[in-house]
């Protein structure tokens, strides 16, 4: 186990399964002790291509502290349950990380013409408002951390645009949680809370893969520059180095971590 990251406590959303658990899992294994949140924590269970056990369980067998929260975070009651759980369990913590979220509306009629607008509420709960609940519950208790960082998850799609204008609500999500990323980041500097973002490109979680036949994103690895797509753990490695000390001079910053992925 690495150390970059011992003594710290981070809140991971979404880590059940995909980007989220491969990231609860690389900063424990960087010493940090992680609550996991997600909806179902044993979401991943269910899907090929996903691990077969839960992440609470990985890290523990990593010997790092863990505990698991089940909430549904387009709740807006859930933020503040969550952040009373773990300041109860550990008295505090210094890293949130919301990755929580995805397209999760259909592919089918989610062009920017056709999309409905309670699928584009719907991104909205889930990919924007999910975050910003917890972003600001959060607050409050960072500021008592001697080390505290915000990471947030946007987009490849939040900058640019996926081919035929599909997922157009998934990414105006995105993109206002990019800017609202910048918004805090300025509004907080003066309590040392640094808050940035990593934008991954196709990236072949289980749900990814499962989801190909209709998307064909498991077919775009022509179209990155280093010839292959993202892994979970290349976006894990990248929020662990935004949370470390390693970045202490960066806020306020996208990381795109997409292969330098052409959206053709």
């Amino acid at each position: 186990m690495s150390s970059a990251l011992s003594g710290l406590r981070a809140v991971v959303t979404g880590a059940g399964r995909g980007i989220g658990r491969a990231t609860a899992i690389t900063i424990a294994a960087q010493g940090a002790d992680v609550a996991v949140v997600d909806i179902d924590l044993r979401s991943g269970l269910e899907i090929p291509g996903e691990a077969d056990d839960l992440t609470t369980d990985a890290i523990k067998e990593l010997g790092a502290r863990t505990i698991g929260i089940e909430a549904d975070l387009t709740e807006e009651a859930s933020a503040t349950r969550i952040v009373s759980a773990v300041r109860e369990e550990w008295g505090g913590f210094d890293i949130l990380v919301n990755i929580a979220g995805g397209a999760i509306t259909p592919f089918e009629g989610s062009r920017a013409s056709e999309t409905s607008p309670a699928d584009i509420r719907r991104a909205l709960d889930v990919n924007l408002m999910s975050a910003i609940y917890l972003c600001q519950a959060s607050v409050p208790v960072l500021r008592e951390s001697a080390s505290p960082s915000i990471v947030n998850t946007t987009s490849l799609s939040a900058e640019n645009v996926l081919p035929g204008g599909s997922y157009a609500g998934y990414a105006l999500s995105k993109a206002a949680l990019a800017h609202y990323t910048r918004y805090l980041a300025a509004d907080v500097g003066h309590l040392n809370i640094r808050v940035n973002a990593v934008s991954p490109g196709y990236t072949m979680t289980g749900r990814v893969r499962a989801n190909s036949a209709a998307t064909g994103f498991a077919d775009k690895a022509s179209h990155s520059a280093l010839g292959r797509l993202g892994e979970p753990e290349d976006i894990a490695r990248s929020v662990a180095f935004l949370v470390s000390p390693d970045s202490s001079y960066i806020t306020g910053h996208i990381l795109a971590v997409d292969g330098m992925t052409r959206l053709v």
